[in-house]
């Protein structure tokens, strides 16, 4: 954890705060080095502690099993959350769930310090193992904080974001939608930041299809209501497609002629794209109507869908480009105008 002083001071400004972040990074030092490895991670403008942890055989017998321990700028005055970044369950753990309070069975107060949330990963481990094939189990663990922040950045895997416009009222409203096997959550750009708006388990989606140019979600909720979402996007096959296999629960996402697919991509000019990007980015601070608000979308898209293909990291400015420009007010109005 080298540089962890420095990291603390440029996130926690509060003397209470850095004196409590000290602390738990000294405290951290006690625990053993080949059952945990830890590492300080900086996710502007919060903190992540990521825990490496040995394989567990039957459970992930080859690969190592990672944890996040998420700080916000504002702890200790707000709780922590715990993610796991591995995939080793079927559906999948991996899908920004906070599983603080199964793992330490019951609510945080700040009295309980990392390292003894940390020393309790093994026992959450075994009982996930225990439990690995009832899929309702799996399902119920965990928790999402809806209308709070959602940061896009905390290393999920097998996961896909999706960018379209919401239809409510018959307004557009952009959204992105993160989905696993497990969820789907609704996250609006708010104030530079992705707001999780709501979120349903996969196993509630009764039917989905399509209907001229949107996608109709039908969601079977646990009370027995129906609630039907309205989607619309420039990309509306690829994202059936994507939806409809986790529906499926297809491991591997099949897509038609025209969605991506990594063929598609090897014969694609990375640097014409971007440089494309750069003309119509300059086009719409010229000029902002639906054709130069159409074209940057599109040039966004097209760099998520390239370097995601690739599995380059890259893809996550271009997924905060897009977010930033459908959340500024103009833009929101643009996409609400009906087409002529």
């Amino acid at each position: 954890m080298d540089n962890a002083e420095n990291i603390i001071t440029e996130i926690f400004k509060n003397e209470i705060q850095v004196k409590r972040l000290k602390k738990e990074i000294q405290s951290l030092t006690q625990l053993n080095q080949k059952e945990f490895k830890i590492t300080l991670k900086t996710l502007s403008p919060n903190l992540q502690i990521i825990v490496e942890m040995p394989p567990i055989d039957s459970l992930n017998s080859d690969k190592p099993i990672i944890f996040a321990l998420y700080l916000d700028n504002r702890f200790p005055f707000v709780f922590p959350k715990v993610h796991i970044l591995s995939q080793f369950t079927k559906p999948t753990l991996s899908d920004g769930r906070d599983y603080l309070e199964n793992i330490i069975s019951g609510p945080w107060s700040p009295s309980i310090l990392l390292y003894e949330i940390i020393k309790m990963f093994p026992q959450f481990l075994e009982t996930i193992k225990n439990n690995q094939n009832n899929k309702d189990y799996l399902l119920q663990l965990g928790n999402y904080q809806e209308n709070q922040e959602f940061d896009l950045n905390i290393g999920l895997q097998n996961v896909d974001y999706l960018q379209c416009q919401q239809i409510i009222n018959g307004k557009q409203f952009p959204r992105t939608i993160l989905i696993s096997e497990s969820h789907l959550l609704n996250l609006e750009y708010q104030n530079k930041e992705s707001i999780l708006l709501n979120y349903y388990c996969m196993m509630n989606l009764q039917k989905i299809e399509k209907v001229q140019k949107n996608i109709l979600l039908n969601w079977q909720m646990n009370d027995g209501s129906l609630i039907i979402q309205t989607l619309t996007s420039n990309n509306l096959d690829q994202i059936y497609n994507i939806i409809n296999s986790y529906k499926l629960g297809q491991t591997q996402k099949k897509f038609n002629q025209d969605d991506v697919t990594l063929q598609k991509f090897e014969s694609i000019q990375i640097n014409e794209l971007l440089q494309q990007m750069n003309f119509n980015e300059i086009e719409l601070s010229k000029n902002l109507n639906k054709i130069s608000l159409h074209n940057l979308m599109t040039s966004y898209q097209k760099a998520i869908e390239y370097y995601s293909a690739f599995s380059d990291e890259d893809y996550k400015q271009y997924v905060i480009r897009l977010q930033t420009l459908l959340g500024r007010e103009d833009v929101q109005t643009i996409l609400a105008c009906p087409v002529k």
